[in-house]
């Protein structure tokens, strides 16, 4: 009897053990407050914070952008974060139901530039563009950009320099990143703002390779109410805690 008890616990350990206690995750250098070049930031204190209240361990690999992404949908990594939710990616990437935050990106342009634009309908085509190189930019972006000459680049400060260098007419940032790269760049006269481009509700994108990313993905959605629960995600998100 012991015996057969001891079998039936130990396949039941096995069964359970099929999820696994920790997830491989890529994420961006290049979106700070979101995540620095350490790949530290209030995303991955979000994330790391969620699966931990549920009892997983985070692996993170901290790439570029676009390899976070090719490298994801290669199976390398179980997933990425910091990822728009949109037509593209859903093409090519699982998500759970809950987004990890939202995120508000506007058109930027030099201080002293006309901009008399109240909408991307209105830019006129040719118009030279910023982005960084793999960003999602909302399905209505996506409509209109073979419009314009778009220069993509692998740093938000970059991109911030270039505009000012003229090399563009207006470039696309998160608001939040824009704040904070302008701030620590100590530009004399920083940029304008334009009109919004998008709001973007910022997922952790699972691998279509990864076989066990529906559990995980429910796994997180449980660890992000618990934080809400607790008021750890508004102090999170306020910087209050990491």
């Amino acid at each position: 009897m012991k015996i057969h008890l001891l079998i039936m616990l130990l396949l039941l350990n096995i069964s359970l053990g099929v999820q696994g206690k920790d997830i491989h995750l890529a994420v961006e250098n290049s979106w700070p407050p979101f995540a620095d070049v350490h790949g530290q930031g209030l995303s991955t204190s979000l994330v790391t914070r969620a699966f931990s209240e549920v009892g997983i361990t985070t692996k993170i690999s901290v790439v570029p952008y676009a390899r976070a992404l090719s490298g994801t949908q290669a199976g390398i990594y179980d997933g990425c974060y910091n990822v728009t939710r949109q037509s593209s990616t859903e093409a090519v990437f699982y998500f759970g139901q809950t987004p990890l935050l939202k995120a508000i990106a506007s058109f930027y342009y030099r201080k002293g530039d006309a901009f008399p634009y109240g909408s991307i309908e209105d830019i006129v085509d040719q118009t030279q563009i910023g982005l960084i190189r793999g960003y999602e930019y909302g399905d209505v972006y996506e409509q209109h950009k073979g419009r314009f000459v778009e220069t993509r680049v692998g740093q938000q400060q970059q991109l911030i320099a270039m505009l000012n260098m003229e090399r563009f007419k207006a470039i696309i940032m998160f608001d939040r990143v824009a704040k904070f790269n302008v701030k620590n760049m100590e530009l004399k006269n920083g940029i304008s703002k334009g009109f919004v481009n998008h709001t973007s509700d910022i997922y952790v994108a699972f691998s279509r390779e990864f076989s066990q990313w529906e559990y995980y993905a429910k796994k997180l959605d449980e660890g992000i109410a618990i934080l809400k629960r607790k008021g750890l995600y508004k102090k999170i998100m306020e910087g209050e805690i990491k």
